[in-house]
């Protein structure tokens, strides 16, 4: 949970002299998700994820470039290198998250639960800390951000509907736009479709990013509404073993 890096946190900081701010809930909740047993995505992998995506967006610029401009003997060979860039970059990206995960999935039950017991000390920890604010400004808290969580699934409804439930549809919408009209070994045409395409296929992702980026934020919020009401319930007493 200690945070040292960047802001210079301690998690053991006089508590009882500072205010409870947000801020101070998010470096706690975040050293809180950066516990985990499994390993965390490499530089190879994170870069090569990124790497696809920038192919993805170059390729599909270049192709929407007109003749006049650049000749198609450039173009071609340019989209294709895209191409092969991008579909080499997703599948090193998704072999080294395979490899990472696979604990999670040979022994799922087993990995679960040495995961919720990492987490649930943390948490403690966490919740501990939060009694040490006076009570009554943790319930004023606990009221804003349980009413800022209501109104942002309310907005989140009328934008997104039910994404969770979607999953990465979308994204294999936005692939059957680009692929639809591909040939084994015609690579360029990968990226051989019109500027509607082009542009439904980067509104699509860029939907598609911004609507999770949103459901990570209502996730912080359910945590932080979780937290502030464990630490308004009083702590039950010690049970003591019989004699």
């Amino acid at each position: 949970m200690d945070m040292q890096a960047g802001g210079g946190f301690d998690p053991l900081a006089k508590t009882d002299s500072q205010e409870l701010t947000f801020h101070w809930l998010y470096q706690r909740v975040q050293g809180l998700a950066e516990q985990s047993i499994y390993p965390k995505a490499g530089r190879i992998e994170t870069w090569s994820f990124r790497a696809g995506i920038v192919a993805a967006v170059v390729g599909v610029l270049s192709s929407q470039l007109p003749d006049r401009w650049v000749p198609l003997t450039v173009t071609s060979p340019f989209v294709t290198a895209c191409l092969v860039v991008e579909l080499s970059s997703f599948v090193v990206a998704g072999l080294l998250a395979a490899r990472r995960g696979v604990r999670q999935f040979s022994q799922p039950r087993l990995s679960h639960a040495q995961e919720m017991d990492t987490e649930f000390a943390h948490w403690q920890v966490v919740i501990t800390d939060l009694r040490c604010f006076p009570r009554v400004e943790r319930e004023r808290r606990l009221k804003f951000v349980s009413t800022l969580r209501t109104n942002m699934v309310e907005r989140m409804g009328m934008m997104y509907g039910g994404l969770q439930r979607i999953g990465p549809f979308p994204l294999l919408i936005a692939f059957y736009l680009q692929f639809r009209g591909w040939k084994w070994g015609d690579w360029a045409s990968a990226f051989d479709i019109s500027l509607l395409s082009a542009l439904l296929i980067f509104g699509m992702v860029l939907l598609y990013a911004v609507g999770w980026m949103l459901i990570g934020l209502r996730t912080r919020l359910d945590t932080y509404v979780a937290l502030l009401e464990g630490s308004i319930q009083e702590p039950e007493p010690d049970v003591v073993a019989p004699l």
